[in-house]
């Protein structure tokens, strides 16, 4: 599709959004004025030619992540709600690299539950899930091709009282072993894990987060 063509099927879909309620035409309008003062910043400094080089969703990782929205934002809270959008990006691109999220549908196949049950683990605690909207992202790397991670429910109870990403963040991140060594507690879990690892889990994990005495 020739620039042309591309300009003229947006101008098309801009119209549709404008046209079809008063909130969506509000959001459009406040979205142009976003990207327009985005795209002036990396005019500036040169980002644009850079950008024109990635992909449709490098490009919206680098609107995100890169501070240029942040800079463009007039006000301090503002500033403070996008670089909490960055920092939820670069969240879930850390849980690609362990299985992804996955619906409560998807859930209920792995463990040969019905939905029901799955929701019954999550409000219980038994299981990590992320609200995202009206619905939950649940992190793969709680699964194997048995199921649950075997001691999951154990180690999460130890963290009932943290948010779903702090949960997250203990799992994901290396933990001080007896021998010496660091691993991660989620690669731990799933590959099977000695007597003084476990200790070595549930330790850290009834410390996670906890005040440091001064």
């Amino acid at each position: 599709m020739n620039m042309n063509a591309s300009v003229h099927e947006a101008i098309v879909n801009l119209q549709a959004s404008l046209s079809s309620s008063r909130d969506a035409a509000a959001t459009s309008i406040r979205l142009l004025k976003l990207i327009t003062q985005v795209l002036s910043n990396w005019k500036e400094d040169d980002t644009l030619e850079e950008a024109a080089a990635l992909t449709d969703l490098e490009i919206l990782k680098k609107f995100a992540i890169s501070g240029a929205v942040a800079g463009s934002l007039n006000t301090r809270e503002q500033r403070k709600l996008a670089r909490r959008a960055a920092a939820r990006v670069e969240f879930f691109d850390r849980l690609k690299d362990f299985g992804g999220v996955y619906k409560a549908k998807r859930v209920a196949e792995i463990l040969g539950v019905s939905r029901q049950t799955v929701n019954n683990h999550i409000v219980s605690g038994k299981l990590i899930a992320i609200k995202e909207g009206n619905d939950y992202l649940i992190p793969g790397f709680q699964f194997t091709e048995k199921g649950k991670l075997e001691h999951l429910e154990e180690i999460l109870a130890l963290l009932k009282d943290l948010s779903a990403e702090a949960q997250c963040t203990f799992f994901l991140n290396p933990i001080l072993l007896e021998n010496g060594n660091l691993s991660l507690p989620a690669e731990l879990l799933k590959h099977g894990c000695t007597a003084e690892d476990l200790l070595a889990i549930r330790r850290e994990a009834a410390l996670f987060m906890s005040p440091v005495p001064s």
